[in-house]
């Protein structure tokens, strides 16, 4: 396993990118962030997800 890849495997997105990534409003992603189904995990005060587990979870559902 090479640094990149290392590296990737520990980023957090918050609620903007995945507004971002999915062209929505923020309000609408951090709907999401809210679901049961959703891997969202709270750091302090701020809702984060594993970019890992954002796509596992999007292929999932196929957005």
């Amino acid at each position: 396993m090479n640094n990149e890849n290392k590296n990737d495997e520990f980023v957090f997105l918050t609620p903007m990118d995945v507004a971002k990534i999915i062209g929505c409003s923020i309000p609408t992603a951090r709907k999401l962030f809210y679901r049961n189904d959703f891997p969202a995990i709270k750091v302090g005060k701020n809702l984060k997800v594993l970019k890992s587990e954002f796509i596992k979870w999007c292929s999932e559902r196929r957005m």
